[in-house]
């Protein structure tokens, strides 16, 4: 059952949107996370305010098994993100 519904969101439009690095927005953003609890996903997030040189962004972490997450990161403005992609 958490497959199907793993398999069914990052297939939507949204995280297509996250995968091409297009910004989201915040209504975007609280729309993904209502997704994810609704079906019962374990994720984690985490917020980087913006600053003259990066703009504001959000590192989304869905843990998909003990051994496997992914991380997400998308910016809320344009530009580059603080966060940089783990090893």
């Amino acid at each position: 059952m958490f497959d199907t519904h793993l398999s069914t969101l990052l297939s939507g439009s949204l995280f297509r949107k996250i995968l091409a690095n297009e910004q989201l927005t915040l209504l975007e953003f609280n729309f993904l996370t209502g997704i994810l609890i609704n079906n019962n996903i374990p994720f984690d997030t985490a917020f980087a305010a913006g600053t003259r040189k990066n703009p504001a962004s959000i590192q989304l972490t869905i843990h998909i098994n003990p051994s496997a997450t992914l991380v997400l990161v998308t910016s809320l403005e344009p530009g580059s993100s603080v966060f940089s992609p783990s090893p």
